[in-house]
């Protein structure tokens, strides 16, 4: 590749990167599609080229996290016991957060993705979808509350010491091994 070309796609990638920092910053709300353009030295043309407005540019942002949160379901859904797909479930999600740690804390923090979210994608059938294949239909209701009180609090470890000076690995192993204290899923055996 010659040297100061840009791969395809490559301009798509670095929106995505700026606009998720300044969302991580001042909020989705507080962030304008200009302040993204700015930022990223280009006009706010160059930004429309890729989006048509600001909610889709939030909704491809996002994008990636809900093929991932998915696919999890989907690996999860692939195990027998309900003590196997809850730890699935637990360590997918575990290793997405702490690897999409500030894509992720928008998702779940953000007032305007909450709005955003209630229009454009069906979370609540995403959470029956959890709760029909990981936990099972008719089970204890205390099981999907505590995956819930859990799911909920996942970012926020990550941002309070000592957490966050702690490399990646050792952060999803403390994660996992609250969630299933949490879940009290017995660990699986090899």
């Amino acid at each position: 590749m010659t040297q100061g070309v840009r791969p395809r796609g490559a301009g798509r990638a670095q929106l995505h990167e700026t606009a998720l920092r300044l969302f991580a910053r001042d909020g989705v709300e507080g962030t304008s599609l200009q302040a993204i353009a700015d930022d990223m030295g280009v006009t706010k043309a160059a930004v429309y080229h890729h989006y048509r407005s600001k909610d889709e540019l939030v909704l491809g942002v996002l994008a990636p996290l809900f093929t991932e949160l998915d696919a999890i379901v989907d690996r999860a859904a692939a195990h027998r016991s309900r003590s196997a797909r809850l730890d699935e479930f637990l360590t997918g999600v575990v290793g997405l957060i702490v690897d999409s740690h500030s894509r992720f804390a928008v998702l779940v923090r953000d007032p305007y993705v909450g709005r955003l979210m209630e229009t454009h994608h069906d979370l609540a059938g995403w959470w029956m979808r959890v709760t029909d294949k990981i936990i099972g239909a008719g089970a204890d209701p205390i099981m999907p509350t505590a995956l819930i009180v859990f799911l909920s609090g996942m970012t926020a470890p990550l941002t309070k010491p000592p957490v966050p000076g702690l490399d990646a690995g050792t952060q999803r192993a403390l994660l996992i091994e609250c969630g299933r204290r949490i879940l009290q899923i017995r660990r699986r055996t090899a």
